[in-house]
């Protein structure tokens, strides 16, 4: 009997307290149009506690279930050592998938060869852009525009690419033993970016993901605006650009006051304060991860 083809596509989701979320994902990955993919489970959870989800899936989707020590990117590079296929993609357990999703990510490869990295968009139910604003049209990325070029939900990699930078800059992201929340799919990209890799994105990529919640909107800015202080220095841009920076979330910050917006003007103080803090943290060599 002939052995099952190798997967096209290792989907590496990092998994902690979610269970009807992971199951909505699960359901979007059942009626995929191209089902040569792989799901790599990192689990967070206490053990045990995803096993019913395991039992209603596992005979319908091609599963590696392993666990990690907490934080997302060491749960990434944890998982990135068991894909099997030759692009990875990122999807949080709390997105979902397109019917169409998979087959275009293969496709888009086979058409750009030159492309290492392919990014694309979040987007609600609804249709609205979730998790970020995004770049209005196809474009190759570069450190000028790389902020607004997708978010690791809608990040796809060539597996030899991911490794040979290094995977996720484990001081970063979500769960991480530093002040630095947020940032390591940006990081990924500026390295990269670094190694002269080619990363494009495509604003018809869809991935869709469920707006933020409203709660804990204020903390959460200013742990994300640590992390982008800190990749602000890890990639060495200056004064001059952190500046600019810091202009934008002052404007935003005043037109938000002159409509009366204390929230959104909370919030982009939040950024600006923290983004300084995160910038002044870091490392004094200012050299990339991975260097």
């Amino acid at each position: 009997m002939p052995s099952a083809p190798p997967p096209l596509v290792s989907l590496l989701v990092c998994t902690k307290g979610r269970s009807a979320q992971l199951e909505r994902l699960f359901d979007s990955l059942l009626v995929q149009t191209c089902r040569t993919f792989e799901v790599v489970l990192v689990d967070q959870n206490e053990p045990g506690l995803l096993e019913p989800i395991m039992a209603r899936y596992r005979d319908r989707l091609a599963i590696d279930h392993i666990r990690s020590a907490p934080g997302l990117s060491r749960a990434r590079n944890v998982g990135l050592a068991r894909c099997r296929a030759g692009l990875v993609a990122f999807p949080d357990d709390d997105c979902w998938y397109p019917d169409g999703l998979v087959a275009e990510v293969v496709r888009l490869f086979a058409e750009h060869p030159e492309a290492d990295a392919v990014t694309g968009r979040t987007l609600d139910a609804t249709g609205r852009e979730s998790l970020g604003a995004f770049l209005a049209a196809d474009q190759a990325v570069d450190r000028r525009n790389v902020w607004f070029a997708g978010n690791s939900n809608g990040l796809f990699v060539r597996a030899a690419a991911a490794r040979a930078v290094g995977g996720f800059d484990e001081s970063l992201g979500v769960g991480a033993s530093t002040p630095f929340r947020s940032g390591e799919e940006t990081d990924f990209l500026l390295r990269l970016l670094g190694q002269g890799r080619g990363v494009v994105f495509r604003h018809g990529l869809v991935v869709h993901h469920d707006q933020v919640a409203a709660t804990g909107r204020h903390r959460r800015a200013a742990d994300y605006a640590r992390g982008f202080g800190r990749v602000l220095r890890l990639h060495r841009y200056g004064l001059a650009y952190l500046g600019f920076r810091l202009a934008r979330f002052t404007a935003s910050g005043g037109r938000a006051l002159l409509r009366r917006d204390t929230g959104t003007a909370l919030d982009k103080a939040l950024w600006a304060i923290g983004t300084v803090a995160g910038y002044c943290a870091g490392r004094t060599d200012g050299a990339p991860a991975g260097e």
